[in-house]
């Protein structure tokens, strides 16, 4: 009996089943599972600048990128209140947090959150300094417009719809 040419068909073929499997699934070994990775799911940046903790910041624009409003909030991890300075381009505000307090750039005036003389139109990073206790930061802050519903509101000089999205096209329609 000769069963050696047999044994070795089999081999091989388990062999090369081994190696393709391998070949298809062996990345899974090495690559970390995306579940694992932790983020910000926020539209704007999240940093932590000494004791104060930037949430979720981001600029609402105008069309023509001169005027922006801060939106997002900011956190005082200190029992003392802390001012943080804000400067992009040429527009600066600055706001005074509590002590272990926080500072929400959505229920505050305009003239605590307004940036004027912007150079960043709806969809680019602007880069954006941040100064608090003597320590200082630049992050690359988002530029939005009001195309997101929970944006309009916050749009210097209030937020257009274009002729093409639908609210502006079922307005039209009504007026007819």
């Amino acid at each position: 009996m000769n069963f050696a040419p047999k044994n070795r068909v089999r081999q091989s073929v388990a062999a090369g089943a081994v190696l393709v499997m391998l070949g298809v699934s062996g990345c899974t070994f090495t690559t970390e599972q995306s579940t694992t990775t932790q983020y910000a799911a926020s539209d704007g940046v999240v940093k932590d600048l000494g004791p104060v903790l930037l949430r979720n910041v981001l600029i609402v624009g105008t069309e023509d990128g001169r005027t922006g409003r801060l939106v997002g909030t900011v956190f005082n991890t200190t029992d003392q209140p802390v001012e943080l300075s804000i400067r992009a381009g040429g527009a600066e505000t600055s706001i005074t947090i509590d002590g272990d307090g926080e500072f929400r750039f959505e229920d505050e005036t305009e003239d605590d959150a307004t940036l004027e003389g912007l150079s960043g139109r709806p969809g680019s990073l602007v880069e954006v300094d941040f100064e608090t206790d003597g320590e200082q930061a630049t992050f690359q802050v988002p530029v939005l417009d009001g195309t997101l519903e929970e944006y309009r509101d916050f749009v210097p000089g209030g937020f257009t719809p274009r002729p093409s999205e639908p609210e502006a096209t079922e307005e039209a329609a009504e007026g007819e």
